[in-house]
Formats: C-alpha cells, sequence, structure tokens
C-alpha cells in the first residue's frame, strides 16, 4: 500500500500544475480518492501512472475516465500494464565475431 501512497502524493503534485493557486484542496483529494474506491488497485496505480506521464496538463476528473476503461479491459480479461510498444520489435542479431572481421580486413 505504501507504494500506492507514494504514487498518489506524486499524482497530486502534478496535478496542483493545473490551478491557478498551484494547490488542491484536502477535502478535493479525499472525495476524488473515495470515488477511485469503486476500482481495482492496479488499476488505480496505472491510471495515475498514465495520467502523469500522458496528460499532466488534464485535471483529475480524466483520470477516472482513464482507470474506467483500463477496469473494463481487465474484466474482459485484459492486460491492465500498458505495454511499451518500442520494445515489441524483433531484436537483430548480429555476429560480432564476423563484423570485426570484417572491419580489421578493410
Amino acid at each position: 500500500m505504501g507504494d500506492l501512497s507514494q504514487l498518489k502524493e506524486e499524482y497530486w503534485k502534478v496535478l496542483c500544475r493545473t490551478r491557478k493557486s498551484g494547490r488542491i484542496a484536502q477535502t478535493v483529494k479525499d472525495r476524488v480518492e473515495a470515488g477511485w474506491d469503486r476500482f481495482d488497485e492496479d488499476v488505480v496505480m496505472e491510471a495515475l501512472r498514465i495520467h502523469m506521464s500522458r496528460y499532466p496538463g488534464y485535471k483529475e476528473s480524466y483520470t477516472v475516465g482513464i482507470m474506467r476503461n483500463l477496469q473494463k479491459r481487465k474484466d474482459a480479461g485484459g492486460r491492465v500494464k500498458q505495454e511499451n510498444k518500442f520494445n515489441q520489435f524483433r531484436q537483430n542479431e548480429y555476429d560480432f565475431e564476423q563484423l570485426e572481421k570484417e572491419i580489421l580486413a578493410n
């Protein structure tokens, strides 16, 4: 649970930038976080990460939409954690000994 509380703290620091005053009242935080109780913890955590990394200028209401979509995906048997598509490419295979011989031969 410590992981979630730290993530929440980071999240609220990012969202403070969406306010002219740079602050969010604790009552607002409490009300918003109470609404997160209907979602699984892994969904909440991933939604907070997504919001902070991709949509830092959006207010907290946007996070609930992310949570709804992630929860639907999870309930349908999908994955909650977003995959990094950059790592889905097939890696090239090189024969480094052969390449070294070619370089030294030139």
